[in-house]
């Protein structure tokens, strides 16, 4: 756990920072699926579209669904509502609570979550993999965020995702969620954690 503290804060501000949400120009609020990524020879964002949304007193369940080649690819995400701040006011580790496992959760939804995996393998080059696990994978979750995460309200937070946590090198990749945009985002950290992160979610 120690190794994982000792996280670049510069680079996670940075993150957390670069990712505020911005209104279309008119104004508009579409749920038109769009591609997974922009340019597939360079794949370190990898985006999908929240259009979906059950709600329990506890978390709130979305559906995430993208494009690639023309098919929709896609899985169900489970966000806790109560997700404490990462960061503290004067910019230190929230170590009490900072990280937590189970905030957030990846469940495969048929084929379609089978052809996400399939689609994330291919364009980061990981072999071996084409269906999602049938279980549900809860990474270990670092919120970057310096303000407790409330999905009521439309905002973007920022965390930072740990797959196979107790692996010597865990699968580290930044994430966002966009409740005003109402998008999920992968953003690549490094791609030496691409196979860990691929196998962590597929088998």
């Amino acid at each position: 756990m120690k190794q994982l503290m000792q996280l670049s804060w510069l680079t996670i501000l940075l993150f957390a920072c670069n990712n505020t949400t911005q209104q279309n120009k008119d104004g508009s609020d579409s749920l038109a699926l769009l591609p997974i990524v922009n340019n597939p020879e360079h794949p370190s964002h990898i985006f999908l579209r929240l259009v979906d949304a059950e709600e329990d007193e506890t978390s709130i369940t979305y559906v995430a669904k993208g494009l690639y080649q023309d098919d929709t690819v896609g899985f169900i995400i489970n966000v806790n509502k109560d997700i404490p701040v990462g960061i503290n006011a004067d910019g230190s580790v929230n170590e009490a609570s900072g990280f937590k496992k189970g905030a957030i959760t990846f469940r495969k939804e048929g084929a379609m979550s089978d052809r996400f995996i399939t689609a994330l393998a291919e364009l980061w080059k990981v072999n071996e993999v084409d269906a999602m696990k049938a279980a549900p994978v809860q990474p270990l979750v670092f919120s970057s965020n310096r303000i407790p995460v409330n999905l009521n309200n439309r905002a973007t937070y920022s965390f930072k995702l740990f797959f196979a946590e107790d692996a010597p090198a865990p699968g580290e990749i930044f994430f966002m969620v966009d409740t005003y945009k109402r998008g999920i985002e992968f953003q690549e950290k490094d791609p030496q954690y691409r196979s860990t992160i691929v196998h962590a979610l597929g088998d």
